[in-house]
């Protein structure tokens, strides 16, 4: 298996046939090398037509090729690095160790061009990998025929000298049992059937969801298990509508690579003109900004507000580029290829917000010199607990524990305070005590001499979610208030390597209204509500540990809702710098 192609261009393929110095055959073969790599080149001189540019702000069809040839690549390189054809030094796209992110995620507005890109790589992968096996998946049997298969179908009927052929079927066939391609709807399977699409292994195998959004979790865990070796690539497209589905949970996963790809930014719409054939219109975002979107005077991430990058004129009046608009959930899913919220008005943690914190590149405030850290205790066989770390602006979970003792939940807390940096002389940890279960927890931290010793300002908190509200009368429980101010810490941190389950526990969790003496304040869902099949089907962990690595520190200062204690009771003289830490990070 070779990583480079042969550098032999087409033209000079057909020229050395037309010498008779190579044969057909011999130049099929040579061509089908040159254009492993090169998809863009073999869509064009095979159909005629050319994928559309973007950046890597706003990508276009290009860049997925682009995320697809570097997939390709890597896992070539990693077979032959495993058969000792190459060594480390020769590598020039996968390191040892390095996750292939070979699932190709596409949310995208109408009319963009997803669904003829991918009939464009799959033609690309039947005829170049060879002998390969194509699957394609949609929910419905119209959907594969009538989308994907129509485009596959139109663009082999007038390319020349390509092998099989493609069937009413919605198959291409050759006279290899090893190599094709086939389409199958999902929806006639009861919720089970996995075995329909399990078992095939192969050199080559390329798995294509169309309309991913409403193909079956069965599919999602056959294809995963298919894509356990050999060269493999999968491609997820959707016009997102949920935030429930198997293709928009599995985008935070470590080898899948997410791409967005909005109307506003096609070619079309920002010329003002057809360039690309058949795709979608400056018309239609102008029809969509008039019927589903609001001015507003400035951006608000909350909101998913948005701006044009050229003038508008809708009836009598032009709008100037960078005109904001906010949008309704139509005009995210349709136009921007955002899934709108689930739930509406009813979370403490936006959504926008939430997603803009993991995209964030630097906090916008932090303090290098104190840290916390949230602890929250497993309570039954399937909750897991979690250990989240704020430090300096940035927070990431450290450890997901399940069912282990109190010494090992000590260890790892340890572990995470003292592999901070030598000028942080303020930690305070945060443990759930509900029921009970951290006690023990939090007896041997208080009295830990090397942690006491390490750190000027050392507090550990025994935090009761349920306790009573806070003075300010907003919140009816802590639980409460911690995920309210959370959210207002989310406006200027960033998120790191969040896992899967973090956003769905942040931003789908209600709260209600609840009368207090006359007076009505918000209380969170509880957990036993959350856990319900109907709702998230699991406890928050993620959740509760973060809120209580990010809530402020002015939650916990008072005797009804937690118990500090330090190895020595805190005396701020101790440091010259320890009361300045607590002041800092009482403004987080």
């Amino acid at each position: 298996m070779k990583a480079e192609p042969d550098e032999l261009a087409p033209a000079e393929v057909d020229a050395l046939r037309a010498e008779g110095l190579i044969s057909d055959d011999e130049a099929f073969a040579l061509k089908k090398c040159w254009y492993q790599y090169r998809p863009e080149q073999y869509i064009y001189d095979k159909f005629g037509w050319t994928p559309w540019n973007g950046d890597d702000d706003h990508p276009g069809q290009q860049q997925i090729i682009d995320a697809y040839v570097l997939a390709l690549r890597q896992m070539h390189e990693r077979d032959e690095y495993e058969h000792g054809l190459v060594s480390a030094c020769d590598l020039q796209y996968w390191s040892p160790g390095e996750t292939i992110r070979n699932w190709i995620r596409l949310e995208a507005g109408h009319t963009v061009g997803k669904t003829k890109l991918a009939s464009g790589l799959v033609s690309h992968f039947f005829d170049c990998f060879v002998p390969s096996i194509i699957y394609t998946f949609a929910p419905t049997w119209p959907q594969i025929k009538s989308l994907l298969w129509k485009e596959i179908a139109s663009d082999r009927k007038r390319a020349e000298d390509l092998p099989g052929r493609v069937l009413e079927t919605c198959e291409i066939k050759t006279e290899d049992a090893a190599h094709f391609a086939q389409g199958r709807a999902t929806n006639d399977a009861g919720g089970k059937g996995s075995e329909r699409v399990h078992g095939q292994h192969g050199k080559f195998l390329m798995f294509v969801l169309d309309e991913a959004e409403g193909v079956a979790k069965f599919v999602f865990d056959a294809v995963k298990s298919m894509m356990s070796g050999g060269i493999c690539i999968a491609i997820l497209l959707a016009n997102p509508k949920t935030r429930t589905s198997e293709f928009y949970k599995c985008r935070l996963l470590n080898h899948v690579i997410s791409y967005r790809m909005s109307c506003i930014w096609h070619p079309n719409v920002v010329a003002g003109k057809e360039i690309v054939p058949g795709a979608v219109r400056r018309d239609y975002v102008r029809d969509m900004v008039e019927q589903h979107a609001d001015l507003v005077d400035e951006h608000n991430e909350d909101d998913l507000t948005f701006d044009l990058p050229f003038d508008l004129q809708i009836g009598g009046t032009v709008y100037p580029s960078g005109t904001i608009w906010k949008p309704d959930p139509e005009f995210l899913f349709r136009v921007l290829g955002i899934a709108p919220l689930n739930i509406s008005g009813n979370t403490l943690v936006p959504v926008g917000r939430y997603e803009a914190a993991t995209k964030r590149a630097e906090p916008a405030y932090g303090d290098p010199r104190a840290a916390r850290i949230g602890v929250d205790v497993a309570r039954w066989g399937d909750d897991a607990g979690t250990v989240y770390l704020l430090h300096n602006g940035r927070v990431r979970r450290t450890h997901q524990i399940w069912q282990l003792d109190t010494i090992e939940y000590l260890q790892r807390i340890k572990k995470v305070a003292l592999s901070l940096p030598d000028d942080v002389y303020s930690l305070h940890i945060r443990i759930d005590g509900g029921g009970g279960f951290g006690s023990g927890i939090i007896d041997l931290l208080r009295i830990d001499d090397e942690l006491i010793k390490r750190f000027a300002d050392f507090r550990v908190f025994e935090v009761h979610f349920n306790a009573t509200r806070s003075e300010h009368g907003e919140y009816y429980d802590l639980a409460t208030e911690m995920y309210a101010q959370a959210a207002e810490t989310i406006k200027g941190i960033c998120i790191d390597d969040a896992p899967e389950t973090l956003q769905a526990d942040l931003c789908e969790r209600r709260y209600d209204w609840r009368n207090v003496a006359g007076v009505s304040v918000k209380i969170l869902e509880s957990k036993r509500e959350f856990k319900k099949p109907n709702r998230l089907g699991r406890s928050p962990d993620d959740g509760d540990g973060f809120v209580l690595a990010v809530s402020p520190d002015f939650l916990f200062d008072t005797g009804n809702w937690s118990d500090a204690l330090g190895g020595d009771e805190f005396d701020a003289g101790q440091s010259e710098y320890a009361s300045e830490a607590v002041r800092v990070a009482s403004n987080w």
